[in-house]
């Protein structure tokens, strides 16, 4: 199934951002961590040349850290570019049979929209959800998956 916005949008409004009334995660650690669990539910489901993506979950910890140090700055912009790295350097390296994923050409771009995200208070929760989905999308799109050439035959020795 190839990814989509709108199942990365509603992970993030249901797991990660606090709704209307709802509670904030206790730490960064916990709100990384729901962060991560969303995204890399998510990119779980990426494919290319019909291989899925088989490292998304293993991978899960090194972008629930990442985030975590992410949403512990203090300023909206560098928390976007933080957390934009983190989510790139997660999709930089995955594995998609024998392919790896290069690092996402539109990484900037991702981490341009989320510290306009973060900067933006006034948000609805579910377009902060949106907008972060589909930033993360156009990231995924930009990344380009490496298969090695074929191996010639050779003979048993």
């Amino acid at each position: 199934m190839p990814l989509s916005p709108s199942t990365l949008a509603s992970a993030l409004e249901q797991q990660w951002l606090a709704t209307e009334g709802g509670s904030l995660p206790d730490s960064a650690m916990q709100s990384g961590d729901r962060f991560a669990g969303a995204v890399a539910s998510w990119f779980g489901m990426a494919m290319a040349a019909g291989f899925p993506c088989s490292t998304a979950s293993v991978r899960r910890s090194q972008l629930m850290s990442a985030a975590a140090a992410a949403l512990q700055a203090r300023n909206a912009q560098v928390a976007g570019q933080q957390l934009g790295l983190a989510v790139a350097s997660y999709m930089a390296g995955q594995l998609f049979g024998a392919g790896v994923a290069s690092f996402p050409v539109a990484a900037s771009v991702m981490s341009m929209e989320f510290g306009a995200v973060f900067a933006d208070l006034d948000l609805p929760v579910s377009a902060r959800a949106q907008r972060m989905a589909a930033a993360c999308m156009t990231a995924a799109v930009s990344t380009m998956v490496v298969f090695p050439p074929p191996m010639p035959p050779a003979p048993v020795s």
